[in-house]
C-alpha cells in the first residue's frame, strides 16, 4: 500500500483531451472521420471524449483522469489502487467523499463523479490528503447505479458552456453531450463509523460532498 503515491484516477500532468474535430449532426455528436454508431459507447449510448498523453507526470490531487475515471466507477473498483475494494457484509463498499455540513437524514441518496475505495487507502488518503481532513465523508453504500454522465452539452451547433449533468434517461439531451465522467448513484448511503466514530446511525446534519 505505501508504494501508492497517489490515487490511479488522479490527473497527470502531461495528459489533455485529444481527439478528432467533433461534429454535430441531426442524431448527435460524432468525430470527423468516422461514423457515430461506430464511436459511441454501445452500453450507455454517449461519446466519451478521448485523452493522450503519458500519464506519467505530477499528480494533480483533487482532478480526475477522465479514461481512468470512467473505468473505475463503471467497473466498481478503487480509485488508489484500481482493484476491487473490500465489502462489509450488510454494509457494503466504501466511499470517500469531499464534503461540507448541510442538513439531511439517514440513509441517503447521494450522486457522485468519485469510484469506491479501500479502506487502507481511504486511511491513506485521509493522511495525505489536506483537503479531505478539511471535510470528507465516508459512507457504506450496498446499491449503486449508473445514472448519467459529466460533460460538455453542445447546442445550436456548439459547446454549452461549463460541464453538465446529463442522465441516461434523458434521450434528448444524451446524443449531444461530450462525456467526459461517468455519474453513480449512492442509495440508501450511511456513514462508515469506522472513520466518522462520533456520527450517530441517524445524525441530524450529513456531510454533503462538494462538486
Amino acid at each position: 500500500m505505501n508504494s501508492v503515491q497517489a490515487p490511479a484516477v488522479a490527473l497527470r500532468e502531461g495528459r489533455f483531451p485529444d481527439h478528432p474535430t467533433i461534429v454535430v449532426t441531426d442524431t448527435g455528436l460524432q468525430y470527423e472521420g468516422g461514423h457515430r454508431n461506430e464511436q459511441i459507447d454501445p452500453d450507455f449510448r454517449v461519446l466519451w471524449e478521448l485523452w493522450g498523453g503519458a500519464g506519467g507526470g505530477i499528480p494533480l490531487y483533487g482532478e480526475f483522469d477522465p479514461e481512468v475515471q470512467r473505468e473505475a466507477a463503471d467497473r466498481l473498483l478503487c480509485a488508489y489502487c484500481l482493484k476491487r475494494p473490500d465489502r462489509v457484509p450488510g454494509e457494503g463498499m466504501l466511499w470517500l467523499l469531499r464534503a461540507d455540513a448541510a442538513e439531511r437524514s439517514w440513509p441517503a441518496d447521494i450522486e457522485t463523479t468519485t469510484p469506491p475505495i479501500c479502506r487502507l487507502h481511504a486511511e491513506l488518503a485521509l493522511q495525505r490528503c489536506a483537503t479531505l481532513r478539511r471535510g470528507y465523508l465516508a459512507v457504506r453504500v450496498r446499491e449503486v447505479e449508473r445514472v448519467g454522465v459529466l460533460g460538455t452539452l453542445f447546442t445550436d451547433g456548439g459547446p454549452n458552456g461549463p460541464d453538465e449533468l446529463v442522465r441516461f434517461t434523458e434521450a434528448d439531451r444524451l446524443p449531444y453531450v461530450l462525456a467526459r465522467y461517468m455519474v453513480l448513484a449512492l442509495r440508501g448511503a450511511t456513514p462508515d463509523l469506522t472513520l466518522h466514530p462520533d456520527l450517530a446511525p441517524s445524525p441530524d446534519r450529513l456531510l454533503l460532498e462538494v462538486p
